[in-house]
């Protein structure tokens, strides 16, 4: 996946995981650090390979969070769940 940037909402394409949403919180040259908050919280993202996800989505709010570092696996779970709703 090209341009992936921390904040994005992406979707697992591969894996035992396929099919799950989760939000970038950091990336390396190779992977990716994903978090969905609650298999994968804050403290243990899971290290996914960029070919084996792509971008679903794009949210302000996280990226707002991010930077004032209140994002927490409570306010990931909401926006998750309102993004598979339709809501963001």
């Amino acid at each position: 996946m090209q341009n992936v940037k921390k904040g994005l909402i992406v979707r697992s394409i591969l894996g035992h995981d396929r099919g799950e949403n989760y939000i970038v919180i950091n990336i390396d040259d190779k992977f990716s650090y994903l978090v969905n908050g609650k298999i994968r919280p804050i403290s243990n993202p899971k290290k996914k390979s960029l070919k084996h996800i792509v971008k679903i989505g794009e949210s302000e709010e996280i990226i707002k969070l991010m930077e004032a570092n209140k994002l927490d696996n409570s306010v990931i779970i909401k926006i998750l769940k309102e993004f598979k709703q339709g809501g963001c």
